[in-house]
């Protein structure tokens, strides 16, 4: 069975799929020997084995999937809190300033947001990924910005909103953001932000991760096994 087949029966029998958007959520993952892959496509150069045997009294409080889940929001963040910030950059400056602001706002969040890993943010940044509430803002906006005429402002919007959503500027800006990742972290940035997940986990349950160097270097060894 490949990667992709064991992915899709794990979603289809996963019952939490359908659970409430802004409650806490869960990570649907397949764990192999090349590390954790989710199915939104994010792969963690770990095992939960790994994971388990130096913060496994983290996981008896808080489930692997969801400190996962966590991580996954987190990566994800940089394109929500664009997302929320366009429309309403549109409303007071010119529609290309807003574009360049918002594209720099993606690239400097996606590349510092690994240093900045934090389990209040969680429910907002949940709120702001939350697909139905971008639609609602966008379409609010841009109706707004054809009353008025602004045909400019809306083309901005409805432009940024699909290329953001598509993937397009994550894929155009992945070379930069890599490259300045790769300076400023040890670990691959899906790690980095696992990594500190569990961390943050440990500490709000008062729980002391005896080898927490450990992960990283598990990380590290298998990342030279694949390259």
């Amino acid at each position: 069975m490949t990667l992709g087949e064991r992915l899709y029966l794990l979603r289809s029998r996963s019952p939490v799929m359908k659970r409430h958007p802004f409650r806490q959520s869960r990570s649907t993952f397949v764990d192999t020997p090349r590390g954790i892959f989710t199915d939104s496509g994010i792969w963690f150069r770990t095992r939960e084995a790994w994971l388990r045997s130096y913060a496994g009294e983290v996981f008896d409080r808080e489930p692997v999937d969801v400190i996962i889940a966590q991580a996954e929001l987190w990566l994800r963040s940089a394109q929500a809190l664009t997302l929320a910030v366009l429309p309403a950059l549109l409303l007071f400056i010119p529609p290309i300033n807003a574009a360049l602001a918002s594209l720099v706002l993606y690239v400097a969040w996606k590349c510092l947001s690994p240093s900045f890993v934090s389990r209040r943010l969680v429910p907002i940044f949940r709120a702001l990924d939350f697909v139905p509430l971008q639609a609602i803002w966008y379409i609010v906006l841009m109706s707004l910005a054809a009353i008025n005429g602004e045909y400019v402002v809306l083309a901005v919007g409805l432009g940024g909103f699909i290329l953001l959503r598509w993937g397009v500027v994550r894929s155009g800006t992945r070379p930069i953001v890599d490259r300045i990742q790769s300076t400023l972290y040890t670990l691959p940035a899906p790690d980095h932000v696992l990594r500190a997940f569990i961390v943050r986990a440990a500490l709000s349950y008062r729980i002391t991760i005896p080898d927490l160097a450990g992960i990283e270097k598990e990380i590290v060894r298998n990342l030279k096994r694949r390259t």
